[in-house]
């Protein structure tokens, strides 16, 4: 016979786990002596090794009590069968999270706090989007339901991989007194191959584009489309109907944007 503080050594484990599996009737010793010292056999090992790796596997002290019960081979492969299930589960949780992480940290740095207010023209590139269902009424409630459906949907680990999101809203000649009822939809950029099931998608054009910082508020968002409208007839520029209000940060403030925004209108021929 083997004291519980020998046993435990020849098991890898430690004594305080022995007797909480002890209490929790899981693992108990072979005999208990008058004083309470728990003795057990080296025969014990076999079960206590198979135990101590299914705890390895992350199952609670219910499910391998209920494994233990199992007798004959078909029951225990069947509560096998469910562990295999959950551990697929994780590790395909597991990838989603470093696929999260690992699209975090591939893209560029943010820029130092931009310049408002100031029209300049940038290059962009051809980026693939997932878009939301098109707003109706354009209130808090309705961007607040159509972002929670939208991101559901998608997928909530989107939110932190820092890809860009933003709005798309039909706002010809960048009249700010239509903003504020103009119907748009919500963007989350997207790797080309991404499965975005039932969401459609659309490709936002590379080439040259206008654009404008501001702080997400609809009295500065309108003023700022005026001062684009102004630099856009000042320049004798040629704008397409589609506005581009990107995100500048990752954390949503209001109706789902960020405190900065950036403005953009593609430029034609």
């Amino acid at each position: 016979m083997l004291t519980i503080q020998k046993f435990a050594q020849l098991a890898g484990t430690t004594r305080r786990t022995l007797i909480f599996y002890d209490e929790k009737d899981l693992f108990k010793p072979k005999t208990v002596a008058a004083n309470g010292y728990r003795y057990y056999e080296y025969n014990q090992l076999y079960q206590l090794s198979f135990i101590l790796e299914l705890r390895q596997l992350g199952l609670s002290i219910a499910e391998i009590k209920s494994l233990d019960m199992a007798t004959d081979a078909h029951s225990l492969n069947r509560s096998l069968h469910q562990v295999l299930t959950q551990i697929d589960q994780k590790m395909a949780r597991l990838s989603q999270l470093k696929a999260t992480l690992t699209t975090r940290f591939s893209q560029v740095a943010p820029p130092a706090v931009p310049t408002q207010n100031q029209p300049f023209i940038m290059t962009g590139h051809l980026a693939h989007f997932c878009r939301s269902t098109q707003s109706v009424s354009c209130t808090e409630a309705e961007v607040a339901q159509i972002y929670a459906e939208f991101y559901q949907q998608l997928g909530q680990l989107k939110l932190v991989n820092r890809q860009d999101s933003g709005f798309l809203t039909q706002l010809p000649n960048s009249d700010a007194s239509a903003y504020p009822t103009a119907s748009f939809c919500l963007l989350k950029a997207v790797a080309a191959d991404t499965d975005t099931g039932d969401l459609p998608r659309l490709e936002k054009p590379a080439g040259q584009y206008v654009a404008i910082n501001t702080t997400n508020q609809p009295d500065a968002i309108c003023h700022s489309l005026t001062i684009l409208r102004d630099y856009i007839q000042q320049q004798h520029l040629t704008i397409t109907d589609q506005l581009w209000q990107m995100n500048l940060d990752e954390a949503f403030t209001s109706k789902g944007a960020s405190d900065l925004v950036c403005l953009q209108y593609q430029l034609t021929d």
